[in-house]
């Protein structure tokens, strides 16, 4: 499900260095976090942008990235209780780089890799060709849809090749007990990731039948049918001792830009929607397939080299 509206008037400015104009943003060329001038470049972002004024715009400051000579600026847009961060880069001269950088030399989705989290419950190989994380929400019907595709294609056609990793992302301001859900599915596999996979497939298969008023006893009967704790995981729902993952794995995935569910990242790889079968077929191919001149997960120099190990 989209995380709608979307916050520009005009579209997204195409990726390139933007030269100085009038009041040029400066930051150190050396250390992380330096300070840049964030009032005016607001206002170069939300000209340029074409942000509305009703579009909240907080300025972080700059983090070391991967690529020598630049950091990663996250800019926070708000409007109502739709949110997103956007990044952008910060070159040692001040100049701003709204797009992607690359270093042939990596994976040309190093900082995705290197931000990515690897905390939420999984299956397949521990050294897989091709790790999977998938940011899903328990309510989403597009979110369902997928998880019958990627559970049938992964575990049909590459039980020793793919590695699945699940990240929370629910979107509460349209899903009321989505966030509920997500808690719910940490508590049950807490320790035990075929029971939360177990979930994953029943909650997604009962979605039509869930409620914000019956979840949490929907939920512990469930428990019931995993040999687990029903005490314990009742408990642990009712308390919302989860909520603190679930949050993490929600703003890791506004920070990586995802705008709506699901979303994957295939071995960085940035997917958003529910992925046909042959559709999520080919980019797997595309992955095992990776030409030998094109560094990946495992083969770079740079530091996301051992990212995706779980």
């Amino acid at each position: 499900m989209l995380a709608k509206p979307i916050f520009l008037t005009f579209g997204l400015a195409v990726g390139f260095l933007l030269p100085a104009l009038g009041q040029q943003p400066q930051i150190s060329a050396k250390s992380s976090g330096a300070k840049v001038d964030k009032v005016a470049l607001e206002q170069f972002i939300r000209y340029t942008e074409g942000y509305t004024p009703m579009v909240k715009i907080t300025i972080d400051d700059p983090v070391s990235t991967p690529f020598k000579g630049f950091e990663r600026l996250p800019v926070h847009l708000g409007l109502g209780q739709q949110t997103l961060v956007k990044q952008y880069y910060v070159a040692e001269n001040g100049q701003i780089v709204n797009g992607t950088l690359w270093n042939t030399s990596e994976s040309p989705f190093a900082e995705n890799l290197q931000r990515l989290p690897h905390d939420g419950p999984s299956f397949g190989p521990d050294d897989p060709k091709v790790t999977m994380v998938v940011f899903s929400d328990f309510q989403c019907p597009y979110c369902r849809k997928f998880a019958h595709t990627m559970r049938d294609v992964i575990a049909r056609k590459y039980p020793n090749d793919v590695r699945v990793e699940f990240e929370d992302y629910p979107i509460e301001s349209i899903h009321k007990w989505a966030e509920q859900a997500s808690e719910a599915g940490r508590c049950i596999g807490d320790g035990k990731a075929p029971a939360f996979w177990a979930f994953h497939d029943w909650i997604f298969e009962h979605q039509g039948e869930i409620t914000a008023d019956n979840l949490q006893e929907k939920a512990g009967d469930f428990a019931k049918t995993q040999e687990l704790d029903e005490t314990k995981v009742r408990a642990c729902i009712a308390s919302h001792s989860m909520a603190p993952k679930v949050k993490a794995a929600l703003k890791a995935g506004q920070e990586l830009e995802v705008q709506q569910t699901p979303t994957c990242f295939i071995n960085g790889r940035l997917v958003s929607g529910a992925l046909e079968p042959d559709n999520l077929d080919a980019i797997i191919q595309l992955e095992l397939n990776r030409p030998p001149q094109v560094p990946g997960p495992g083969r770079g120099k740079g530091p996301e080299a051992k990212m995706l190990k779980p």
